[in-house]
């Protein structure tokens, strides 16, 4: 992972705490679950992905992204690799 994703995903991290705060105290793992284990449910993901898309100016698709949760199984770390995929400015 490269310094800059690194930054990305520690900003998401802010992010997912922001959107629920009941885990800002908690240290969030890249391969961490945002549903199974952090506990957000579909409005915490829509509003996670309306931040996203305005603080990163990328084209987060929170329909596709879950679309692919078989894969990705909804770590911290697929939601950074999609916006890296997005942001293209």
């Amino acid at each position: 992972m490269t310094t800059a994703s690194n930054a990305t995903l520690d900003e998401i991290i802010d992010l997912i705490k922001e959107v629920k705060p009941g885990i800002a105290d908690q240290e969030i793992q890249p391969d961490q679950s945002v549903v199974e284990e952090l506990g957000l449910d579909s409005l915490d993901l829509l509003q996670l992905s309306r931040r996203i898309n305005r603080n990163f100016g990328a084209d987060f698709d929170l329909d596709t992204w879950n679309a692919d949760a078989e894969q990705h199984h909804r770590s911290v770390a697929s939601i950074a690799a999609a916006v890296a995929a997005g942001s293209r400015a």
